[in-house]
């Protein structure tokens, strides 16, 4: 008996992929394009509809979807509908026929394929003038766009600039930038956005609901993850998924079917770079070849783990695996921005490398071994130099807590230090004309330290100036003075702390070279004769000197400055200068320097123009016919200069 097939049996379902099987109908079921979708619909219900779109953005993100939903907006004669409407039925013949790609007015061109400037004037520009068969408006999709030619492009320019007003062009692209500016300048411009992941989870889960699918929520994370922002890539991958398993998609499954690494494995090589743990390295790298993966996928994943500890830095994101918050006790932020940026180009070199295992090993040694963690490296060192390092000058603990406590009016002497000599006794003491040396109690005041013989242990604070003070320091009144001569000679080491701090030209170069004697309201300076330029700039800057000593003192102190006459009263022994030689000077010279000892002073703010610094020259002297050898003009130079040569 034969066998006859029954016709009348129903033939298999084809199978729709899940990106085509729930590709959006309407505006509002496009995913993370609320603001584009929102622009068009408000567009549509006003009526500003415009003959030129343009639509770009990453892959996968809805702009071909998009375009299909405007056309079937224009077109859709749904209930009766007589013009546009931003809510399209998706029954009537014309949404039916543009979901499936089949309507005559609605051409949908992938000008990757028709580059060429003939098919651009035969499938466009040649029909663009044509009335529409059926529906209200011709729409061209061109899909990819970027890649017509320039001469295509400019074929197109007129047209798109002036089109028929039936007509309506939808322009969409993955790179704007290859877009000419002609084009894109006369099309209304949308942005599609990446899809965010959390976006791309919440769909997926809603699909294997739809489905019958038993989806994990991790597992839908790590797809959305995987697809780079991309809803088409989710699904695809989903539907991959769907395949690879027994009815259950579990984050193990589809990390097995993605070839994703381990979290171990990122983890130990993260820490082994950040630690220089050469062997550790290099077992990641053997784990990684002896079970199948890919050493740039190992690579691509290091580098994301980097960037998500970075943000974990600026308390953003999340670990890209636990226990992640850790490395950043062992490094910066700015260590770890570092690496990131040198595996991103260390990836790019293993792509096009032959051996791509053995290249991300050893550039990852290389990376591994030559950075240096130079922010932390600095603040160990300030670390360290902070703990270790206190200042001659700084107050000790003990110092900190007795500043702490009131200071009483008038200082109070510990009876367990010596009587402090008497201000006569000690002036006496130091100017002694056959004293051999300079006492040590000058010595001591003339270097800003404290002993036993003028000053207890302790210095107490000094109160600062009250505002009625610096009132009454306006009009020039002089407060009464409170300083004992006691207390004068304990703030003065602080009266020169503070010119050595802020006027060290004054400490350094004239206070230092004179002979002080600070004696209750009036402290005295007195310089050797040789010396008295140096009177005569204190005495320009005694404004200065009065202010250091009304801020350590809390009074005004006056200054006086004196030289001495004849012998020094003081002994500066340590400020000797060798005893120069005398020059031989010819006739002319000495003509000129006495023409110019009675010339003017050249300026009188400048009192270094009057001193006399010969004691301060060395030289040798030399015979005058080595002078009259050296030629007329040599010596006219010589004599206007008052110069000598020096041999």
């Amino acid at each position: 008996m034969e066998m006859f097939e029954d016709s009348s049996a129903p033939a298999q379902k084809a199978y729709v992929s899940l990106a085509n099987k729930y590709r959006p109908q309407t505006f509002e079921e496009v995913v993370g394009q609320e603001s584009v979708s929102k622009t068009l619909m408000n567009a549509i219900k006003s009526g500003r509809i415009a003959h030129a779109y343009l639509f770009y953005g990453p892959r996968g993100c809805g702009k071909t979807t998009t375009a299909r939903l405007l056309a079937k907006a224009l077109n859709c004669t749904g209930g009766g509908n007589d013009k546009p409407t931003a809510s399209p039925c998706g029954k009537c013949p014309q949404c039916l026929e543009i979901a499936s790609s089949s309507d005559m007015d609605v051409l949908e061109l992938d000008a990757a394929s028709n580059t060429q400037v003939e098919r651009v004037r035969e499938a466009i520009i040649d029909t663009v003038a044509l009335a529409s068969g059926r529906d209200r408006y011709k729409v061209f999709i061109l899909d990819e766009v970027h890649m017509l030619s320039t001469s295509s492009f400019n074929a197109l320019l007129k047209t798109i600039e002036e089109p028929p007003a039936h007509v309506v062009f939808i322009l969409a692209t993955t790179e704007l930038h290859k877009v000419p500016l002609t084009i894109s300048s006369r099309c209304q411009t949308f942005r599609f956005k990446p899809i965010t992941e959390e976006e791309i989870t919440s769909h997926l889960l809603d699909l294997a609901g739809a489905e019958n699918i038993d989806l994990e929520e991790a597992a839908a994370a790590v797809i959305a993850k995987s697809a780079g922002g991309a809803l088409r890539d989710a699904l695809t991958i989903f539907d991959r998924a769907i395949s690879f398993s027994n009815g259950k998609v579990d984050k193990a499954l589809v990390s097995q079917m993605l070839g994703i690494l381990p979290q171990e494995l990122v983890k130990d090589s993260v820490e082994a770079v950040i630690r220089k743990d050469g062997a550790r390295l290099h077992g990641v790298f053997e784990k990684v070849k002896n079970e199948g993966f890919d050493s740039l996928s190992l690579l691509k994943d290091l580098k994301n783990a980097f960037g998500e500890i970075f943000y974990l830095s600026l308390n953003s994101g999340k670990e890209p695996y636990p226990g992640a918050k850790e490395i950043l006790a062992e490094c910066t932020p700015g260590h770890i921005a570092a690496l990131t940026r040198k595996i991103s180009k260390l990836t790019d070199e293993v792509k096009f490398s032959d051996t791509p295992a053995l290249a991300a090993e050893v550039g990852l040694f290389t990376i591994m071994q030559n950075s240096v963690d130079i922010d932390g490296l600095i603040s160990r060192l300030e670390a360290l130099e902070n703990s270790s390092f206190t200042p001659s000058n700084a107050p000790s603990a003990e110092k900190k807590s007795l500043n702490k406590q009131p200071v009483p009016t008038e200082p109070v002497q510990s009876a367990a230090k010596p009587a402090v000599k008497s201000f006569e006794e000690i002036k006496k003491e130091m100017f002694k004309a056959d004293a051999p040396a300079m006492p040590e109690a000058a010595k001591v005041l003339r270097a800003g330290a404290k002993s036993e013989v003028f000053a207890p242990a302790e210095v107490p604070p000094v109160k600062t100036v009250s505002e009625a003070q610096e009132k009454q320091e306006q009009k020039n009144e002089v407060p009464a003075n409170n300083i004992s001569f006691s207390s004068a000679m304990e703030v003065w080491p602080l009266f020169k702390q503070e010119l050595d701090k802020n006027y060290p030209f004054l400490y350094e170069g004239i206070l230092s070279a004179s002979a002080s004697f600070p004696a209750k309201d009036e402290w005295e300076f007195t310089f050797k004769p040789k010396d008295d330029f140096f009177k005569d700039t204190l005495q320009r800057r005694i404004a200065d000197l009065e202010k250091a000593a009304l801020k350590v003192c809390g009074q005004r102190i006056k200054f006086s400055f004196k030289v001495a006459g004849g012998a020094a009263k003081g002994d500066f022994s340590s400020y000797k200068t060798p005893s120069p030689k005398p020059f031989a000077r010819t006739a002319a010279t000495s003509a000129n320097s006495a023409s110019k000892a009675a010339a003017p002073v050249i300026s009188a703010e400048e009192p270094f123009a009057k001193g006399d610094f010969s004691a301060y020259v060395q030289s040798e002297s030399i015979p005058s016919e080595e002078a009259k050898d050296a030629g007329p003009k040599t010596q006219e130079i010589l004599d206007i200069f008052d110069g000598h040569i020096v041999g």
